[in-house]
């Protein structure tokens, strides 16, 4: 687009990515090679019927891989960083459902949101991505870039 040229309204039908899902008894370790595969830092939750419940990303994921008291820890060199024991403890934590460690605050929008709300949506919660949910059910995802380029007439595959 030059400067001359208006931005574009943008359908949010148009730029949203079709979901990639888990439900909350998904083991953390499906998750996370789920995540490795598509390149993206998290998923959407979904219950049985489809319907929105929660995040999960791989920070949530790391997060629940270390004891809750070692994230107020300023100095862990106290710790052995060769133990087995810690290495056991981090694979146990793969085995968790997801349900244990996901977000339940989701930033979402409902399908038909203009892309300025979405754009407010995605800056106040502070949310790289926004799900787009119909009648309560998850139908697809836009990230920032996708919303952004759009606007400003940019093509991005």
């Amino acid at each position: 687009m030059g400067p001359n040229e208006m931005p574009q309204r943008v359908a949010l039908e148009d730029i949203m990515r079709p979901p990639v899902s888990v439900t909350p008894d998904t083991p953390a370790r499906a998750v996370l090679k789920l995540l490795s595969e598509n390149s993206i830092p998290g998923v959407p939750v979904v219950d049985a019927d489809g319907r929105l419940t929660g995040f999960v990303s791989d920070g949530h994921l790391l997060a629940s891989a270390l004891p809750q008291y070692m994230a107020q820890m300023e100095d862990l060199s106290f710790i052995s960083e060769s133990g087995d024991a810690w290495v056991h403890y981090l694979a146990e934590s793969a085995d968790r459902p997801v349900s244990e460690v996901m977000s339940r605050e989701v930033s979402s929008v409902k399908s038909g949101t203009s892309e300025v709300a979405v754009a407010h949506k995605m800056i106040h919660d502070g949310a790289s991505s926004v799900m787009v949910t119909e009648n309560g059910k998850l139908v697809g995802i836009v990230n920032r870039l996708d919303l952004y380029a759009a606007v400003v007439g940019i093509e991005v595959e």
